[in-house]
C-alpha cells in the first residue's frame, strides 16, 4: 500500500503546475466550475460503479444520509464550504500572486503550524526544545518566503 501512497503523492507533486498552466487561460471562477463539473462526473461514474458492482442501492444511501444528525449535516456543509473557499483562494495565489512551489510550502508549512497550534492549545500537547525550535524556524520560513517575494 505504500507505493500507491508514494505514487499518489508524485502525482499530486504536479498538479500545482498544471494547475498553473490552465489557469493562464481561465479566470479562477472559470477553472473552479471547470473542475467541479468534472469532479461531479467522475464521482457520479464512481457511485455508479458501486451501485452495480458492490450491491449498493441507492434506497441504503439515501436512508444512510437521512440518518444524519444536524449536527453532522453541518458538519459536511462546514466541510464542503471549506474545501470551496480554499479551492479559491489557492486558484487566486497561482494565477495572481506567487509561483506554485511557493504557494505549496505556504500551505503545507501553514497547516502544519496550526496543526501543532492547535495541538498545543486544544489538546494541551507538550513539545520539547528540539520540536520548538523546528516550530519557530517553521514560522521564521513562512515570514520570510511571504516578505521577500521574487
Amino acid at each position: 500500500m505504500l507505493h500507491f501512497a508514494f505514487l499518489i503523492g508524485t502525482i499530486k507533486t504536479f498538479v500545482p503546475y498544471i494547475r498553473k498552466k490552465v489557469l493562464l487561460s481561465l479566470d479562477p471562477h472559470e477553472y473552479l466550475f471547470l473542475n467541479t463539473m468534472i469532479i461531479a462526473f467522475l464521482c457520479s461514474v464512481y457511485m455508479i460503479y458501486h451501485l452495480f458492482r458492490n450491491n449498493h442501492t441507492l434506497d441504503n444511501i439515501m436512508t444512510k444520509y437521512r440518518s444524519l444528525s444536524y449536527l453532522e449535516i453541518l458538519f459536511a456543509f462546514l466541510i464542503s464550504s471549506i474545501t470551496v473557499i480554499s479551492s479559491i483562494f489557492i486558484l487566486n495565489m497561482d494565477k495572481y500572486y506567487n509561483t506554485p512551489l511557493i504557494n505549496s510550502f505556504l500551505i503545507k508549512i501553514i497547516s502544519a503550524v496550526l496543526l501543532i497550534l492547535t495541538g498545543i492549545f486544544i489538546f494541551e500537547e507538550k513539545y520539547n526544545h528540539q520540536q520548538m525550535l523546528g516550530i519557530f524556524l517553521g514560522i521564521v520560513a513562512v515570514f520570510l518566503i511571504t516578505k521577500y517575494k521574487v
